[in-house]
């Protein structure tokens, strides 16, 4: 389902703060799971059984979360948290964001939580209801319909 209309602008709706919050728990609940396997690799593979600390350890963890929404917003615009919750991002067209959209996105979004969640809670006093990482990449969070 395209969120465009004919005219070429994005008819689908925003998506809801608590949408997005709902999309972001269940995606950082499947990152920790991945963390966790992650976690168990290297220390009983890697280190023999000892706990693994370390900037290695950190980069590798960071490297997970960006390839993981990366992966997902590249291909079709939807984590599986996102597609639980029927929400879809694109660009001011209605289409997918370029990768340099989506790395602009993914660098502020953490300052966007960081600032106590100004970042999202602007989203109520834009008039384009986006958040911080939203404008800053000229991307929409928007809701699709339900499938019948």
């Amino acid at each position: 389902m395209s969120p465009l209309s004919d005219s070429g602008l994005i008819a689908a709706p925003p998506a809801g703060i608590a949408r997005r919050f709902g999309a972001l728990l269940y995606d950082a609940l499947l990152i920790i799971a991945l963390w966790m396997m992650t976690a168990l690799v290297v220390n009983l593979l890697l280190n023999d059984g000892q706990a693994a600390t370390g900037l290695g350890l950190g980069a590798l963890l960071l490297a997970e979360v960006v390839g993981f929404y990366s992966y997902f917003w590249h291909n079709s615009g939807q984590t599986i948290g996102m597609r639980a919750w029927r929400l879809k991002l694109v660009n001011s067209n209605g289409q997918p964001p370029s990768n340099v959209a989506l790395l602009k996105r993914m660098s502020i979004a953490p300052l966007s939580l960081l600032c106590a969640g100004l970042g999202y809670l602007w989203y109520l006093v834009g008039t384009r209801q986006q958040t911080w990482h939203d404008r800053f990449s000229d991307t929409y969070v928007v809701l699709l319909p339900k499938k019948s």
